[in-house]
């Protein structure tokens, strides 16, 4: 289905408290308005849904002298939703049903006679795992038409977007909802790349409150305007909430107060991240010198960051003592295992840590068989009844034979939190375990010239928080969400420290206690001194502008979940 993802609101006026409905009125009449200028633009919702975008289009073209009737276009592929949407604008404004288009927005061809000058909506949010088939073929070979490569498992509004791009005429504007994956996802740098090729000029408004408070995806506003015209920059606006939409001005050759002017081509190319411009220019500049600094590196040049092991039924395979001793499963058949990031407390995982998380199930035993095992007759009283439970036919072990071989199971080095509340953890393995794929694997490159326990230390420092927040992304619930590509970004401080590797391990075994009393500033400011300022020469000063923007950064994505 391309039904439009987000809700869609009828306008209200807005009264002493705001809602979800006055807000959607806010950024849908301020996209519309943005977008249709003049009484003859024709404007088009490549997925129409709803029809709060049409309903305004109609609107503002009636004030304008325009003719709704012939100047409305639409495409939707919900037969229902179609025909309920057409009766209802054909009955309200006179819209033509022959501008209303049922079907797929991919198989409309973007000839000269169809174009439009404004685009405006919020396409489908489809995640690649449902999108796919025949409809993630016929969208990804759109955007190859218009030299668009996009990866097969990125999310439907990246090729909808790239489309309706392809729909407008010379000088035309698009205005649109977009996901905030535009501006974190590898998979979205070409659709930026194309973007920034394709308008004259780009500005994106983000927004401190979320614009939808029951998503847990976060979004931003796209504007833009003068299509086939060159432009360097893009300019980005952050609002506290919709409601500040209005004071903006609409008029063609509008500024945004305040906005930040960025280069279009560090972003295009995924060498700076927007985020960044969130954060105080001080900080912002202290930042981007680190990264060219040779003695800091990505953490990808210093470990292997990978997925833990997908079981395909974690209860079953995942066991705690008193259902070994149960089902009498032999130790050569077990491996420890932790499977929660909640377990991760201080720098360290310990055996000790282990036991206390088994009493509460964030660890236990991994039912590990090889194909090469003989299988006694406990184990197989136990698969037998994971086949009863239906075990078998989950999806990832009906994929795999034997269906209860769980593969890629692997003891690392220490390992990384996937989704983060406060920041992101990186422990040491010191118990020997292995993990499911709630957390991130770590495998240090040398660990001899870089043991583990050091590298947790590292992680510790002012840069890597506000790193983790700049390369990571904030979901709409206010965690914080690492993919191991965007972990491997993260900054990491590497002086010359091998000579004072023994002076930094005591200090690790000394701030583990720490971090498990849950005292992080203390920990923190002790490895700043240690690492940032005695070994990179930063000042106190400059240690405390990392962790300001570090701080910004964290509670923008709290309060964004807290304020909704």
């Amino acid at each position: 289905m391309h039904t439009s993802f987000f809700p869609e609101f009828e306008l209200e006026p807005e009264g002493p408290k705001e809602n979800a409905k006055a807000l959607g009125a806010f950024y849908t009449d301020f996209l519309v308005r943005w977008a249709v200028r003049k009484s003859t633009d024709t404007v088009m919702d490549p997925s129409f849904g709803g029809g709060a975008f049409l309903r305004s289009a109609c609107k503002r073209l009636a004030q304008l002298g325009g003719q709704p009737a012939s100047q409305v276009r639409g495409t939707e592929i919900d037969q229902a939703v179609h025909c309920r949407i057409a009766d209802k604008l054909h009955d309200e404004f006179w819209v033509r049903k022959a501008n209303l288009r049922l079907g797929d927005f991919f198989a409309l061809e973007p000839r000269d006679a169809d174009k439009v000058d404004a685009i405006v909506g919020n396409p489908p949010f489809i995640r690649y795992q449902r999108f796919s088939g025949d409809a993630r073929r016929s969208a990804l070979a759109c955007s190859a038409r218009q030299g668009v490569h996009l990866p097969e498992l990125c999310s439907s509004w990246a090729p909808f977007v790239v489309h309706g791009v392809a729909m407008l005429k010379a000088g035309g504007r698009a205005a649109m909802v977009l996901p905030m994956e535009l501006a974190h996802a590898r998979y979205a740098l070409p659709v930026l790349e194309y973007l920034h090729a394709s308008f004259g000029k780009i500005t994106f408004l983000t927004f401190r409150k979320k614009l939808f408070p029951d998503l847990s995806e976060n979004t931003l506003l796209l504007l833009a305007e003068d299509k086939g015209a060159p432009g360097n920059s893009f300019l980005l606006k952050d609002l506290n909430h919709a409601g500040e939409l209005a004071a903006i001005q609409t008029r063609q050759g509008h500024t945004y107060p305040g906005a930040a002017v960025i280069d279009a081509l560090p972003i295009t190319q995924g060498r700076e991240r927007l985020v960044e411009y969130l954060i105080p220019k001080k900080a912002r500049a202290l930042y981007r010198k680190m990264k060219h600094l040779a003695d800091v590196r990505r953490l990808g040049e210093l470990a292997d960051i990978g997925i833990g092991y997908v079981t395909g039924a974690n209860d079953f395979f995942h066991l705690i003592g008193s259902d070994v001793l149960r089902w009498r499963i032999p130790k050569r058949f077990l491996r420890p295992a932790v499977r929660k990031g909640r377990a991760l407390t201080g720098l360290r995982f310990t055996h000790e840590d282990w036991r206390r998380a088994m009493t509460n199930k964030e660890a236990g035993y991994l039912l590990h068989i090889k194909s090469d095992m003989d299988v006694p007759e406990e184990v197989r009283r136990y698969l037998e009844h994971g086949s009863r439970q239906g075990v078998a036919k989950t999806y990832k072990c009906r994929t795999r034979s034997p269906w209860y071989c769980v593969p890629h199971v692997y003891q690392p080095d220490g390992f990384l939190s996937y989704m983060s509340g406060a920041t992101p953890r990186l422990v040491v393995n010191d118990a020997g375990v292995v993990a499911s794929n709630a957390l991130h694997l770590v495998r240090v490159h040398s660990p001899t010239s870089l043991p583990p326990a050091v590298l947790s230390l590292l992680w510790q420092t002012s840069l890597v928080k506000l790193s983790v927040e700049i390369e990571g992304h904030a979901l709409g619930g206010g965690m914080l969400k690492l993919e191991p590509t965007e972990a491997e970004n993260v900054l990491v401080p590497l002086p010359p420290l091998i000579k004072k590797c023994d002076s930094l391990l005591w200090l690790a075994e000394e701030l583990d206690e720490l971090a498990r009393e849950g005292k992080q500033r203390t920990v923190q400011e002790r490895v700043d001194e240690a690492v940032l300022q005695e070994s990179l020469g930063l000042s106190s000063a400059e240690c405390g502008l990392l962790q300001k923007a570090a701080d910004i950064l964290r509670s923008r994505r709290y309060w964004r979940s807290v304020s909704a």
